[in-house]
């Protein structure tokens, strides 16, 4: 199906033709950029004031860590050149002219070839996970951590660029984490790769809790039911598979 931006019915009126929704963006953006995101989000809904212009170029001039942020940065690149605000609060799209019409056809052309490059099945993604899982620790073994433990023992320690190139690889891994923590598992080797990835290392990834239960109950056949007791339900699926096997 072709990229379409969705029309946004209760924005139109006199002061645009058509209103669109700012399409959403794919997981794996990077925190920097989101942080600059949120920034640009308030200026525009406090505004209009020059803060807009500040918060927009400091967003434009985040150095994209992969195809997310590009999406990201493409998208509200589009709002900036065509901003609107909602009457709820919601940034939009508006387009007033023909010459609008033009500029706002071509950013959906352009989004609709980068949204289909966004990894949608298990093996590119876990491949793009894998890479940039390499290449921090490669970075955090070779340069970070022996700086770090120079500057521990009273030496020079990491530089600034090194500091900011470590965080960099961390957003870079965060994304492609995200990216692959979003697709189903149709496998229980796939499960467990997302528990791991959710609860190993010390990271804090809470908030994937639901997913991963939903996702267990799933694999192994219990109906996701709030309403029915988790025991009786899990007894239901093994004696269904005890007649099935007999």
């Amino acid at each position: 199906m072709t990229f379409q931006l969705k029309v946004h019915e209760a924005a139109t009126g006199d002061a645009a033709r058509v209103a669109y929704h700012l399409p959403a963006l794919p997981h794996g953006v990077s925190r920097v950029l989101y942080e600059h995101i949120e920034a640009y989000t308030k200026a525009v809904r406090n505004g209009p004031d020059e803060s807009e212009d500040v918060t927009f170029a400091a967003l434009k001039a985040h150095q994209a860590t992969g195809l997310p942020d590009v999406i990201a940065k493409v998208v509200y690149q589009l709002h900036f050149e065509h901003r609107g605000l909602s009457d709820d609060g919601e940034l939009i799209i508006t387009e007033s002219s023909d010459a609008d019409s033009a500029a706002i056809e071509l950013a959906i052309t352009v989004l609709g070839e980068l949204y289909s490059q966004v990894p949608r099945d298990w093996d590119a993604a876990m491949r793009e996970y894998r890479a940039t899982l390499l290449a921090e620790h490669d970075f955090d073994k070779r340069v970070w951590t022996p700086g770090y433990e120079s500057g521990a023992a009273g030496g020079k320690g990491n530089s600034p660029e090194v500091e900011a190139e470590i965080e960099r690889l961390m957003d870079v891994r965060g994304a492609a984490e995200s990216t692959l923590l979003d697709i189903p598992s149709e496998t229980l080797e796939q499960f467990a790769t997302k528990y791991l990835i959710c609860f190993d290392c010390d990271r804090d990834m809470n908030s994937y809790e639901d997913m991963l239960l939903a996702e267990a109950k799933r694999l192994i056949g219990i109906p996701d039911d709030p309403a029915r007791n988790y025991v009786e339900a899990l007894l239901a699926v093994t004696e269904q598979r005890n007649e099935k096997d007999a």
